[in-house]
């Protein structure tokens, strides 16, 4: 074979090869342009602040725990003042009281006292106190008085601070106590209580699911501590009554459920409970103060 043809020969091949390599071109393109996997990332919802809000106690709503204690109610200019006491009077005849009723769920964050107060030798002493439903037991949450600022005159004290009380009215009750040991005219005019409120479906913070389906028939609440647990269900219109609801015993305690509705319990042992013959269910539970 002379040069020539093998130069044409050559020459043929080449064009062969670069008419196939140029069909499977857009083949290659299509792969190439083919996405490649990928995570899909849902956007974590935003967190929903809750500002505060506050509760106004007048100090007309206080009335004493002596029925001799000697006292004024000026409606005029919404002023709580004691009289001179006599001698031998009572020991705390000076204590007044005031019930309340918070809303849940929600935070009980601070405490201010509003008042005048012209004597030097007492005070305007305010606290917040929590007692149980169960035993005779009060507990002390904040306090504040008119001597944590200079007294002479009008004055509103400082916020004291309530460390993470969360409000539970199935176990406990709230009131104010007025200390009224300041005279010459000094009294309460306010108590001013600052309230955060919770909404676990728009934070989703801690929150998790509970079921019964199937044969389960309990189920347990990881509670490690002794601390508060909010409780929700879903709805529960399928079942044929509500005897047949899901029931949330605490410590040997049986606390009945409703449909589409929470509670807030506190404990040790916890559990979801349902009868045999009840049909499935579900909700949420969520250990309050982690």
């Amino acid at each position: 074979m002379n040069n020539h043809k093998i130069w044409l020969t050559v020459l043929l091949v080449t064009l062969f090869i670069l008419t196939f390599m140029a069909g499977l071109l857009p083949a290659g393109q299509g792969a190439m342009a083919a996405p490649a996997f990928q995570v899909m990332v849902t956007p974590t919802p935003p967190v929903v602040a809750h500002p505060a809000t506050h509760l106004s106690v007048s100090a007309m709503a206080f009335m004493p725990v002596n029925p001799d204690t000697l006292y004024q109610k000026d409606a005029q200019r919404q002023i709580l003042t004691i009289s001179r006491q006599p001698v031998g009077i009572a020991i705390g005849s000076n204590l007044f009281v005031a019930p309340l009723v918070l809303p849940e769920p929600s935070t009980l964050t601070g405490l201010t006292v509003f008042g005048e107060d012209f004597d030097n030798q007492g005070a305007v002493q305010v606290r917040l106190k929590r007692c149980d439903h169960s035993q005779a037991r009060c507990l002390s949450l904040a306090e504040t008085s008119s001597t944590n600022t200079y007294a002479a005159g009008q004055f509103e004290t400082l916020k004291a601070a309530i460390p993470n009380e969360v409000v539970n009215n199935y176990f406990y009750s709230y009131f104010l106590e007025l200390e009224l040991t300041a005279g010459s005219g000094s009294g309460l005019r306010a108590v001013r209580l600052e309230v955060v409120g919770r909404s676990t479906e728009d934070t989703g913070e801690n929150v998790e699911k509970w079921a019964l389906t199937g044969d389960v028939t309990h189920f347990l609440i990881p509670n490690q501590a002794l601390t508060q647990v909010r409780v929700c269900t879903d709805d529960l219109s399928h079942l044929d009554n509500s005897t047949h609801y899901p029931k949330l015993v605490v410590d040997g305690q049986t606390i009945p459920l409703s449909s589409n509705a929470c509670v807030t319990v506190l404990g040790y042992n916890m559990q979801i409970r349902r009868e045999l013959n009840a049909g499935p269910s579900s909700g949420t539970y969520q250990i309050l103060g982690r």
